[in-house]
């Protein structure tokens, strides 16, 4: 196998990692945060920081309310919650977004990030118990 071969399977591997993440965190989050990243200016960073913490915020909304079932009086999944929250803080960081805007992002401690949290989760965190 020669450098090349392995720096793609590299790269496809970290994405498998990518994908898993994404899972954890709701898919309308994801889009309305792309979107809305995207239509605001490069000039305006603070704007960007505010974007993410609403998005974070819908995270939480979305796993409250999608991990609760009151006619069957089971209540919100908190550490499901705190696991998608944490995730879409990873995520973004991974991407950049308002981290890159304040010089705190560093490309290789977002895709350990990632590697890790979608490492270790599945082993500490196997779903709601009844």
């Amino acid at each position: 196998m020669g450098v090349a071969e392995a720096a793609l399977g590299r790269e496809d591997e970290f994405k498998s990692y990518l994908e898993r993440l994404l899972l954890m965190i709701p898919g309308e989050v994801i889009s309305l945060y792309m979107v809305g990243s995207g239509l605001i200016p490069e000039d305006q960073p603070v704007a960007l920081v505010v974007w993410a913490v609403v998005c974070l915020v819908g995270v939480i909304v979305v796993r409250i309310y999608g991990t609760a079932d009151p006619e069957n009086n089971k209540p919100t999944d908190w550490i499901h919650v705190a696991i998608s929250s944490i995730a879409f803080v990873i995520w973004v960081y991974s991407m950049g977004g308002p981290f890159a805007e304040y010089g705190l992002y560093i490309p290789y401690i977002g895709s350990l990030l990632v590697l890790a949290w979608t490492f270790f989760v599945p082993i500490f965190y196997k779903g709601p118990t009844d």
